[in-house]
């Protein structure tokens, strides 16, 4: 048998390994990201790739809060400063703030304060 052949043969297990590494699949809870994500729905959340490309404002991801993960939207970076609620946040060089869509029902950064980037575990890509 060819070389292409084998290569071929062997791509669906490399493509399944792949992302066995860097994507899984989570249930959303709560209503704090609706209508963006729904209650019972699930997202598909990029757990490394993200890290060689830009989060931009807005993005949904994926962060430790104490024990529990938690899904929101990025809003403010490092070393940014920002308005929430008629007040000006500061963050330093490794803060993120993160609200959810759905904020009267939302407990996000508004609440807790701005995270460690740090604990960003992933990114949102997907939703079904």
């Amino acid at each position: 048998m060819p070389k292409i052949k084998k290569i071929w043969k062997f791509l669906p297990y490399l493509f399944f390994f792949f992302a066995l590494l860097n994507f899984r699949v989570i249930l959303i809870t709560g209503n704090s990201m609706s209508p963006t994500l729904e209650n019972g729905s699930f997202a598909i959340v990029d757990k490394n790739l993200f890290k060689l490309f830009e989060i931009k404002k807005n993005d949904i991801l994926v962060f430790q809060k104490d024990k529990e993960e938690v899904v929101k939207k990025i809003v403010g970076f490092p070393n940014e400063t920002i308005t929430i609620e008629n007040k000006e946040i500061k963050l330093n060089e490794s803060q993120v703030y993160l609200l959810g869509e759905n904020l009267p029902e939302s407990i996000d950064s508004r609440s807790y304060g701005p995270l460690n980037s740090k604990s960003i575990i992933g990114k949102v890509v997907l939703s079904f």
